[in-house]
């Protein structure tokens, strides 16, 4: 709820402020953004290596621990599927973006198919051992358990704004948005696996690509809604298992596909005479 009072409280200074026209592409323009998302993903392999164990569950299921767009939990944001964004507008209708997403997921129950091996004795929580090779195993069975709680993808994102419609008093504006991003993961997981239970495990983990794409509805010259679709690669090669062994690790290539629903305001900070951004 902060971060919305503080965008309207800025976007109230600068309305005030101005005495022309207000081009919310224009160049030097500086936007904040808020908003939550709903995630889905393809199939994928999760690899986990260690010194007693190396095995590969064969294209497993992977979902957000709930369904559609959640509502934002402020008594505990950072557990929520959040979006933060600032952008610039370097050029007209081009902008730079620093963006921070988070991702939840987890190994839906199923069915696993497993190949690799488990040595005799390591797996004290589940009894997972042996040679596997296209072996099927219930999860219940082995009790096995894998989740993503946090994974964060701090990207910097270069879009293009596109103007849709706008009235002459530009107090109503549609915009296309559409983009490509390219940055880091950091993934806080947790696993239920091997001989004894443990905490959560943090880290860098990999790297992402995400394509975007949305229709950014300005209103009041100043804040936007801005519906967007995503979708992306997550690399994970290097996901911690065990905070007192470094050679226990887990990888994947997951595929997700975006829809994230976000406001913000967009603004001027600086002063420049003719121009169609407001004057301070």
């Amino acid at each position: 709820m902060k971060c919305f009072v503080i965008i309207f409280l800025i976007g109230c200074g600068v309305v005030q402020a101005q005495n022309s026209l207000f081009n919310s592409a224009y160049k030097g323009n500086l936007s904040l953004e808020v908003g939550m998302s709903s995630n889905r993903y393809a199939k994928s392999s999760l690899s986990m290596m260690g010194n007693e164990f190396s095995f590969t569950l064969n294209d497993a299921t992977f979902n957000q621990p709930f369904e559609g767009i959640p509502s934002p939990n402020m008594r505990d944001l950072l557990s929520n599927q959040y979006r933060i964004a600032i952008g610039y507008t370097v050029k007209r209708g081009v902008q730079l973006q620093l963006n921070l997403d988070n991702f939840q997921y987890q190994l839906t129950n199923q069915r696993l198919n497993i190949d690799g091996y488990v040595t005799p004795g390591f797996d004290v929580i589940g009894g997972l051992s042996g040679t596997f090779n296209s072996t099927s195993v219930e999860m219940d069975t082995i009790g096995f358990r894998f989740s993503s709680n946090s994974t964060k993808f701090i990207s910097m994102n270069l879009n293009l704004l596109q103007n849709l419609y706008r009235t002459k008093s530009r107090m109503f504006v549609l915009n296309a948005i559409y983009g490509l991003g390219l940055g880091a993961l950091h993934t806080t997981s947790s696993v239920t696996f091997g001989p004894a239970y443990q905490n959560e495990r943090s880290g860098m983990s990999g790297f992402a690509a995400m394509a975007q794409g949305g229709i950014r509805v300005e209103f009041l010259r100043h804040f936007y809604i801005l519906p967007k679709l995503s979708a992306g690669i997550l690399v994970q090669n290097n996901i911690s298992l065990d905070v007192s062994d470094a050679t226990q690790k887990a990888n994947q290539t997951l595929w997700v596909g975006q829809m994230s629903l976000n406001v913000g305001a967009v603004f001027f900070l600086g002063k420049q005479k003719n121009c169609d951004c407001p004057h301070f």
